[in-house]
């Protein structure tokens, strides 16, 4: 048997190419990433106001990411319209895959925070019993580059070169933090207890830049509220807008009929309602989930894909010009 083999020995090697290329293409990863069309996520399961009927017309939406693909998916994946087949980013590339949960959940937290607090604010002008009070407390660490074992995704930054956030906008202490060399004191949660450190961060132009979110602390709200929808699946900052229409419209009892309203746009605490990734993706699952309006941020329109869609699709800059229109359509 053994000399059988040494004498088609090269005949083996060159019949097991095929094979060897096969599995590659099959299981071998690249540098590609998908971004696919997902599903909704009501806002009613999310967000719960005290003594408040929430409505349950609106929904986010989510999508399926996925890195780093086969060459083979890549080949099937890129000839649907519906997927976004592309090069993984350097981030991307950086991150590990609990750092980008964690990393979603926060960002999912920052984003019911400011939701709840525009939400609040819009409705206080209409109904003066609507409250709330609530600081700026600095930022949550989102992205960092891993090489950075002393900073942890998650980490509340409350001091930049031992100036403290207080007096500081967000987009000041922001600012602050992207200088080229920093000193960060930082607050983390170590067995339930508050742990400071410090740690010096010199940048790198090989180094992606660090992501940082801002951390509002909300001191009291009438309605009172909890948030239910914490630490699932899904995260990430999308569902801003929609959720603020939906809180919004649960405080004054608006009358909306039966409508399913599903959307994505960012909230900012200036109302802006900003970019998101996947809007083609995210657009195709309204259409797969029978809903009646989808609403997107101006910022994306030259996004929208070339096709009719069968719902109403309502396209607005800031928080106000949707809330103009929810309320156009209330009345």
């Amino acid at each position: 048997m053994i000399k059988l083999l040494k004498q088609y020995k090269k005949i083996l090697i060159i019949l097991s190419f095929p094979y060897v290329y096969l599995l590659m293409v099959l299981v071998m990863p690249t540098q590609m990433a998908v971004t696919a069309p997902g599903g909704l996520t009501r806002v009613v399961d999310s967000i719960q106001l005290e003594n408040v009927e929430f409505v349950d017309n609106f929904n986010t939406v989510y999508v399926y990411s996925y890195n780093p693909i086969t060459p083979f998916q890549s080949f099937v994946l890129s000839n649907d319209k519906t997927m976004n087949v592309y090069e993984m980013t350097a981030r991307q590339r950086d991150t590990s895959w609990k750092d980008d949960y964690t990393a979603g959940q926060i960002q999912k937290l920052v984003s019911l925070k400011t939701s709840i607090i525009k939400a609040y604010d819009l409705a206080h002008d209409q109904d003066n019993r609507i409250s709330i009070d609530y600081y700026y407390a600095g930022l949550y660490l989102t992205y960092r580059p891993s090489r950075l074992t002393d900073l942890k995704v998650g980490d509340k930054i409350v001091a930049i070169n031992g100036i403290n956030y207080s007096g500081h906008t967000h987009e000041s202490f922001l600012a602050l933090a992207y200088q080229n060399e920093v000193t960060f004191t930082i607050l983390r949660t170590e067995e339930d207890l508050g742990v400071y450190h410090t740690v010096t961060y010199q940048y790198d132009e090989d180094d992606p830049r660090m992501i940082f979110y801002p951390n509002y602390e909300i001191e009291s709200a009438s309605p009172n509220f909890t948030l239910p929808g914490l630490d699932g699946l899904v995260g990430g900052p999308s569902g801003g807008m929609i959720q603020t229409l939906s809180i919004y419209a649960s405080l004054l009892k608006l009358n909306i009929g039966d409508l399913k309203i599903a959307g994505t746009g960012t909230i900012e605490m200036s109302g802006k309602i900003g970019r998101v990734g996947g809007v083609p993706q995210k657009m195709y699952t309204g259409l797969y989930q029978n809903i009646d309006v989808f609403i997107v941020p101006e910022a994306h329109i030259d996004d929208i894909p070339g096709v009719i869609f069968p719902y109403e699709l309502v396209i607005v800059d800031t928080i106000e010009e949707a809330v103009q229109w929810l309320n156009e359509y209330n009345d």
